[in-house]
């Protein structure tokens, strides 16, 4: 990968690297769709509640491997394109290794706290029940969901996003046949899909380690000596994503308090479902952030400024035609696809009455989700962390807390859109601001 083979292909390297991270990210959305689909066709709508209520612990976990994993991926990514090879090999493995030992500690802090949390969310005896069963099993899933995502974010630093490709469809096929076989065939509930996703994990990390010790790895285990430095510029590349997941996480734990406190069970699983659509397409947004970040930094590092705004407005581009489908397709089909997951009548008329709402949420989301991942790839920190911040916490509690209190269910269902709408003005102020600041910086050279 070389800048002239960016500038002349803009398009093409962008959909070359971003449609396998999207196909990998929209297989994960299929293993939780199909999760959600056996859970709530063979357990209940009472189980799909409850594991969307511990759903802000795996947010916690992915903001863990996100801040650690895009971090240590940029890094590593300039020091291939300085030919630095060894190097690049030493911030790898110590990036690996500090999300495996955050990841231990998270597990065990979690672990300590799982009555308190079931406690602040008023979770009933059934609740409880089905809660600690599932997650009791995913706390030893996380950690291994958290490698597999930072090596493939290493494996497409290294230039081959179609290995995470089809390590994702086997992973998926895999998933798919173990919910049949633990929750449809045996009735193993949701203790039988917290395992299948263990196992599907655990097979994940190792087929991707596999590829570090190959003859086609450009970057390897190796041995390092840990530098303070290299973490430090880590965790503060990748604090915008941290902020990003752990604002879901906040997020989904007042969505859970307000709906516990107004709806009760049933609004958590109308909530859940719908959820399941939102996440696919941040997955897809992610996808093609994921995908244009090391384009964006190649260009940043060679001073192709131009090159790497194109870039961010074409995918902008892409993804509000894919917005304007999916709001489309779900605010005339909402009811129908609720219904696939075996829920009450209620619940599916709750679900499309939050369609016909939040459709405006995929027209925005996209946007700020790749000016977000646009502004870590320039090295910008504050404004790719500003940006997450506003649509993740400050504007999203806000709005959550204050719309319930006024429309109930209905004001749920509206946060989000406010949200991301307020946000996309902030996000093109900072866009407008970097382009002022260049010219400038352009002006001051001349």
């Amino acid at each position: 990968m070389n800048i002239k083979q960016i500038k002349e292909n803009k398009l093409k390297m962008i959909l070359g690297f971003s449609i396998p991270s999207i196909i990998a990210m929209l297989l994960e959305t299929v293993i939780t769709i199909t999760d959600g689909y056996f859970t709530g066709n063979y357990v209940g709508e009472h189980a799909l509640a409850a594991i969307n209520l511990g759903l802000p612990i795996l947010y916690f976990y992915l903001g863990v491997g996100l801040c650690v994993g895009v971090g240590g991926s940029v890094i590593c990514g300039r020091l291939l394109g300085a030919k630095e090879k060894q190097k690049a090999s030493e911030v790898f493995s110590q990036t690996m290794v500090t999300a495996v030992c955050v990841c231990i500690i998270i597990s065990l802090l979690v672990f300590v706290l799982f009555t308190p949390i079931l406690g602040i969310l008023r979770a009933d005896a059934g609740l409880s029940g089905y809660f600690t069963e599932y997650y009791r099993v995913m706390l030893f899933t996380y950690p291994l969901m958290v490698a597999a995502t930072i090596l493939g974010m290493f494996i497409r630093a290294d230039g081959k996003p179609q290995v995470c490709m089809m390590v994702s469809i086997a992973g998926c096929i895999l998933n798919m046949i173990l919910d049949y076989i633990f929750v449809g065939v045996y009735g193993f509930g949701v203790q039988g899909s917290a395992v299948g996703s263990l196992i599907v994990q655990s097979v994940t990390v190792l087929i991707m380690m596999g590829y570090f010790i190959s003859q086609n790895a450009g970057i390897r285990f190796c041995r390092f000596k840990f530098d303070k430095m290299i973490n430090r510029e880590m965790i503060l590349n990748g604090s915008s994503e941290f902020i990003g997941e752990m604002a879901s996480a906040l997020s989904m734990f007042a969505f859970n308090y307000v709906l516990m406190k107004y709806v009760g069970a049933e609004g958590v699983a109308a909530f859940t479902i719908l959820g399941f659509v939102v996440y696919g397409y941040s997955m897809v947004c992610i996808g093609f952030g994921q995908g244009i970040m090391p384009l964006i930094s190649v260009c940043w590092g060679a001073k192709e400024t131009e090159t790497a705004f194109d870039i961010r407005e074409i995918t902008n581009r892409i993804l509000l035609a894919i917005g304007f489908f999916i709001a489309g397709l779900f605010f005339v089909t909402g009811k129908g696809y609720a219904e696939i997951f075996g829920c009450s009548n209620h619940v599916a008329d709750m679900v499309a009455a939050g369609f016909r709402i939040y459709a405006v949420t995929f027209l925005f989301m996209g946007y700020d989700v790749i000016n977000s991942m646009y502004f870590t790839s320039c090295g910008d920190a504050k404004s790719s962390a500003l940006i997450s911040a506003l649509r993740g916490i400050i504007l999203l509690l806000g709005f959550t807390f204050l719309l319930s209190t006024l429309f109930g269910m209905t004001g749920v269902w509206m946060s989000a859109p406010c949200t991301e709408t307020l946000t996309t003005i902030v996000s093109a102020c900072l866009l407008r601001r970097q382009k002022i600041r260049m010219k400038i910086g352009e002006s001051d050279g001349r």
